[in-house]
């Protein structure tokens, strides 16, 4: 049992049970979602110190059950009952700290100092193993398991060849060199371009990457011997989406699922499975990891895979990767990175036709986006500037070997999705 008081948030079906969450963790106040169905003794277990019903529009002005209402009173602490049409923070200050008395000790540092204490505690002298993919939750993770054992952590880091430009160096440089950490670099960019060779459909590009990811990562494990432990990256609100399923690991690295049955782990190790995205972060800035790889926007598991159409190819890859660069650079020199929540390019498997040093071209057509959005369940383009367009799309279209053709999508989601594979 953590030594912080606790709020449970009982969720009726509302849409924004992790903003509420989020707003108790922002006040230094650590709590929990639970579905309403969740029992009694399920509640008293967390030893709550104050209840905050969040109930959907369905529920409405329904009145709760006359046995489950008795069961809550049971618990002797104070309840908060909101629709979810409210949730004034200051409300929310006054209810918890003012009325409840609930300590404000939820804070990033004594997450860390907990976490690593509690880390070193269960493993002991044991050996661990993380997938490292570069973004922000197995970095984290890898950082406090670093600080809490030390050598006694590997990590492997897969190159599918299907990164960012740089990305795969980066990862060795801060992590191993930087660092010190443990870490296994596997360049197999050519196994997986091989596996992939004529294949078009997304859906089958997807599952091939997952597939060879896990043997090549399966095949590295064991040359290390007996690993004790397995890390993931889950974080809380995978734990909440997945339908509160208490006690399992609810969300598996975006490649290596069904790796701790084949290798044979004794246990599986979740460093931040109750912090959200945001609470990562800001562990991740007090751990010293760069704000490149902590801030990072989020990243497809099978990377630019799903970003370059059709066919995956070395060269069509390393087109992409320049294109997107150059738009990565040119959002953050002017400062549009702050404005969109994702921005990348795409190589559409569109070619045309072209004019470059008064001879005919025949190149790829690359789309820009940049979307904005709370939860990514919606989205909206980001409505860049067109002087903005005009110099990037020129740059991408005269410098990107290739490429002769630069688009910008405007479509939000729906009826799009975010990516475009």
């Amino acid at each position: 049992m953590h030594p912080h008081d606790t709020v449970v948030i009982l969720d009726y079906g509302a849409i924004n049970a992790q903003i509420v969450a989020k707003a108790v963790r922002q006040l230094n106040i650590y709590c929990e979602v639970l579905p309403s169905s969740a029992g009694i003794d399920r509640i008293r277990k967390l030893n709550p110190r104050a209840l905050i019903l969040q109930r959907g529009k369905a529920f409405g002005e329904r009145t709760l059950g006359r046995e489950a209402a008795a069961d809550l009173a049971a618990l002797g602490v104070p309840v908060l009952d909101l629709l979810e049409t409210e949730c004034p923070p200051g409300n929310l200050g006054e209810f918890l700290v003012g009325r409840c008395g609930l300590r404000q000790d939820w804070t990033t540092e004594r997450f860390i100092e907990e976490t690593v204490a509690d880390l070193r505690e269960r493993i002991g002298d044991r050996k661990v193993l993380l997938a490292m993919s570069g973004g922000v939750d197995s970095s984290v993770c890898a950082v406090l398991l670093h600080r809490a054992v030390g050598r006694q952590l590997t990590c492997v880091f897969v190159d599918h060849g299907c990164m960012r430009k740089d990305e795969p160096r980066q990862v060795v440089e801060i992590f191993r060199d930087q660092f010190g950490i443990n870490l296994v670099a596997v360049d197999a960019e050519a196994r997986f371009l091989a596996r992939l060779a004529g294949v078009t459909d997304p859906e089958a590009k997807r599952k091939i990457i997952g597939e060879e990811f896990i043997r090549v990562f399966e095949e590295e494990a064991r040359k290390l011997g007996e690993m004790d432990y397995f890390v993931q990256g889950t974080i809380y609100s995978d734990v909440i989406e997945s339908g509160w399923e208490g006690g399992k690991a609810v969300k598996s690295h975006h490649n290596v699922g069904g790796l701790p049955e084949r290798i044979g782990f004794k246990g599986i190790i979740e460093p931040v499975r109750y912090l959200f995205k945001d609470e990562v972060r800001k562990v991740g800035d007090a751990l010293g990891i760069p704000a490149a790889v902590n801030h990072r926007q989020p990243f497809p598991g099978p990377g630019l895979g799903v970003r370059c159409l059709g066919e995956l190819t070395k060269e069509k890859l390393d087109i992409l990767r320049e294109a997107d660069a150059h738009f990565l650079k040119a959002m953050a020199e002017a400062g549009y990175d702050r404005q969109a929540s994702q921005y990348f390019a795409v190589l559409t498997n569109v070619r045309s036709v072209g004019v470059a040093n008064d001879a005919r071209t025949y190149g790829y057509v690359i789309a820009l986006r940049a979307v904005k959005t709370t939860d990514f369940m919606t989205a909206a383009a980001v409505p860049l500037p067109i002087d903005f367009l005009l110099r990037v799309g020129g740059e991408i279209a005269t410098h990107v070997k290739g490429v002769n053709r630069v688009v910008y999508d405007i479509t939000g989601k729906p009826p799009s999705t975010i990516e475009w594979e």
